[in-house]
């Protein structure tokens, strides 16, 4: 399940130059205090499982970059070098140091929205959302 590979996307999430700060799912913070700051849960998923077949998940991931910027552009300019930042340490770790199959973008859907105005709790900053897929293999019991 997700915490079994939670802490190491974390990690990997904290090795991205120029962020302040990274907070998951079970950690979020009251409101951005550091700059850029990631922010990261899942936000859906599938699951399959047979009586002969692997107990198999992809969750769907969104990675939230916040940057505390007065003006749209200021903000924009700082956050659009983070797109190849975010995917180039997601794509040197590509099984999270062996704990799942892949972290990868859908090749379906977008890699990342923005930057745009985002809110969070009662104040807005600039930032950028990143979506990508997590899937993992897991040991799971079905009985008939």
């Amino acid at each position: 399940m997700i915490g079994d590979w939670a802490a190491e996307l974390t990690t990997v999430l904290e090795d991205v130059a120029g962020v302040e700060q990274v907070h998951q799912y079970d950690d979020l913070p009251s409101q951005i205090v550091a700059s850029p700051t990631l922010i990261w849960m899942p936000i859906g998923g599938r699951q399959s499982y047979g009586l002969s077949a692997p107990a198999v998940a992809i969750h769907r991931v969104q990675i939230t970059l916040y940057i505390k910027a007065a003006l749209l552009p200021e903000g924009v300019g700082l956050a659009v070098p983070f797109i190849a930042k975010v995917r180039d340490a997601l794509a040197a770790n590509i099984q999270l140091s062996g704990t799942v199959s892949y972290i990868l973008p859908s090749p379906e859907d977008d890699f990342y929205q923005g930057p745009a105005y985002l809110a969070y709790g009662e104040k807005v900053h600039t930032g950028i959302n990143f979506f990508v897929n997590v899937k993992e293999v897991e040991n799971l019991t079905v009985s008939a």
